[in-house]
């Protein structure tokens, strides 16, 4: 036999987003508005009136006068650019709530059952 060839594509960091597997984890691929800086993975976002996805809790509002949720981020995405920025964010799953990122002064919990109605459930994941 011949040698195996290995291919590093990346480290994974276990950073706890992920909660469990109890409910499947799926993804979609969104466009984020740039000028929202650097957007960490875990980030809670939604579609504003263009379409484009902000920061949940930030100033963009839905028609209702509610900042929107609609997905969490799966990756850090630089949005400083100019351009909007392509990326994956997770629909549905079951993840940790403290590890779920909103703009400053939002509170997880006023969103949390929208989510549920989504398919994205929080849970408190105990820290060791």
């Amino acid at each position: 036999m011949g040698d195996i060839l290995y291919r590093d594509t990346g480290k994974f960091t276990p950073d706890r987003l992920v909660a469990d597997n109890a409910i499947p984890l799926t993804t979609k691929g969104i466009t984020v508005a740039a000028g929202q800086g650097t957007l960490k993975r875990g980030t809670l976002v939604g579609p504003g009136e263009d379409g484009s996805y902000r920061v949940t809790g930030s100033a963009e509002k839905d028609g209702g006068g509610k900042t929107c949720c609609d997905c969490i981020l799966a990756d850090d995405v630089d949005t400083s650019g100019e351009d909007a920025v392509v990326t994956a964010a997770y629909v549905t799953g079951s993840f940790n709530r403290g590890a779920v990122i909103l703009a400053e002064g939002a509170d997880i919990g006023s969103y949390e059952t929208d989510l549920r109605r989504l398919g994205i459930f929080l849970k408190s994941v105990q820290e060791y």
